[in-house]
């Protein structure tokens, strides 16, 4: 080699790469299970803000209000009841759960709905939130219509 020729040779670069590759390989099932316990978390949160946003409706028009959920479990809709037409009318922007996050169980099966006064018109109900992976958390709303994340 001559002495004004700088840069890496081959052996010195199939290394390098060697061992990033290695390095990649090791972190990429925590980084996985990272991503999966973020998006899980980010649908609770959701999830409570949606509840807490349909308690607050019920409570500012003074009038039943619902979450629905869609038939894939990944969409939740804020809906407020017109007690003159008889019909519930959405409102707000539908909150759509992503990567996987499904609601997986409400008890009971009708309980997210409140009366004008806030309170939950079912007592107590469980939500229960799922990622891909089959991990779970749960959201407990109280009586008088207060959201709780264990």
């Amino acid at each position: 080699m001559r002495k004004n020729e700088k840069g890496f040779t081959l052996l010195e670069t199939l290394v390098t790469a060697g061992i990033a590759g290695t390095l990649a390989a090791v972190t990429f099932p925590n980084f996985s299970a990272a991503v999966n316990s973020h998006r899980l978390m980010a649908g609770l949160r959701g999830t409570a803000g949606c509840i807490r946003t349909a308690r607050s409706a019920a409570v500012t028009r003074n009038r039943q209000s619902q979450i629905v959920l869609s038939n894939s479990n990944a969409t939740l809709t804020v809906q407020i009841n017109d007690p003159v037409a008889g019909t519930w009318t959405s409102i707000g922007t539908p909150l759509v759960l992503d990567g996987g996050v499904t609601i997986s169980s409400v008890l009971p099966s009708n309980g997210l709905a409140f009366n004008g006064t806030g309170q939950a018109t079912n007592g107590s109900t469980v939500v229960t939130v799922q990622n891909a992976r089959g991990d779970t958390r749960t959201i407990k709303v109280g009586p008088l219509g207060g959201v709780d994340l264990p």
